[in-house]
């Protein structure tokens, strides 16, 4: 697995916001598909937010159907790929984390089970806009991207 990514990640680079351009000069940029993991967790999570922008005015519902069927082409494509995470496996690499960690950091359990997931898949770069998580991930060792994302606001 070459990459995961996180809801920050995701939603700009299959919706419109701050970030959107900043997530499609970085993908424009790849050289081959990334196969991006899409697992059961972060699709739940995903939707959710999507849905929670809809619910606090930010997307309509037409805008909700367009990052669907986007992330419905890009799963029959090649920049998203369906994974699991073995449940056991994935819950005590976050425990694991959580114990050296979040008394220091204050880490929040979607940030923990994020960096989690992408250990477990063995993932090779982990993609965030989020600053928080981004310097939570490379505490725990992730090489984060896009690179540019940490100095834009």
């Amino acid at each position: 697995m070459s990459a995961y990514a996180d809801t920050s990640f995701l939603l700009s680079y299959f919706g419109q916001d701050a970030k959107t351009l900043l997530a499609h000069e970085y993908a424009s940029g790849w050289t081959e598909p990334p196969r991006i993991a899409w697992t059961p967790f972060g699709e739940l999570e995903f939707r959710n937010a999507a849905r929670a922008l809809v619910f606090s005015g930010k997307l309509d519902l037409a805008g909700l159907a367009a990052i669907e069927a986007r992330v419905r082409e890009d799963l029959r494509g090649d920049i998203l790929t369906r994974r699991t995470l073995p449940a056991g496996s994935h819950y005590r690499t976050a425990e694991t984390i959580s114990a050296a960690h979040t008394i220091r950091l204050g880490v929040r359990t979607l940030d923990l089970l994020h960096i989690a997931a992408a250990q477990t898949l063995e993932a090779r770069k982990f993609l965030s806009f989020d600053l928080r998580q981004r310097e939570f991930a490379v505490r725990c060792g992730l090489h984060v991207l896009p690179e540019r994302a940490a100095t834009t606001p």
